[in-house]
């Protein structure tokens, strides 16, 4: 019977390592993914910096066409940066909590052994 309860513990626990492997991958993915949507928002931020700048030295004639492209540059990077932010509120609540938990079955597993 001994050898028969420790076959399916190590079956039970390979599954389970298996299924935090996986879930950790997939939040890992995910951190990846935000990172590279924060990179994409500073680039746009860095052109849009740019734009300014160049108007400013060019000194061109027409500031209402340049003050309405500036306007809507501010609004779609207003949206953008609300987006950004919003995932980013999200995907740390959501990594505080997973460590926590993982924490805690951690410090009980150490405690039983």
């Amino acid at each position: 019977m001994w050898q028969i309860d420790v076959e399916q513990w190590e079956k039970e626990q390979a599954k389970m390592l298996a299924d935090v492997e996986s879930a950790l991958s997939a939040e890992l993915s995910g951190i990846q993914e935000h990172a590279r949507s924060i990179a994409q928002h500073q680039q746009r931020v860095r052109q849009h910096e740019l734009f300014i700048g160049d108007l400013e030295r060019s000194g061109r004639d027409n500031p209402t066409e340049i003050e309405a492209r500036l306007a809507e540059d501010h609004v779609n990077e207003s949206k953008n940066h609300s987006q950004v932010r919003k995932a980013h509120e999200r995907l740390k609540r959501y990594h505080h909590r997973a460590m926590a938990r993982l924490a805690v079955v951690l410090r009980s597993l150490d405690q039983e052994a």
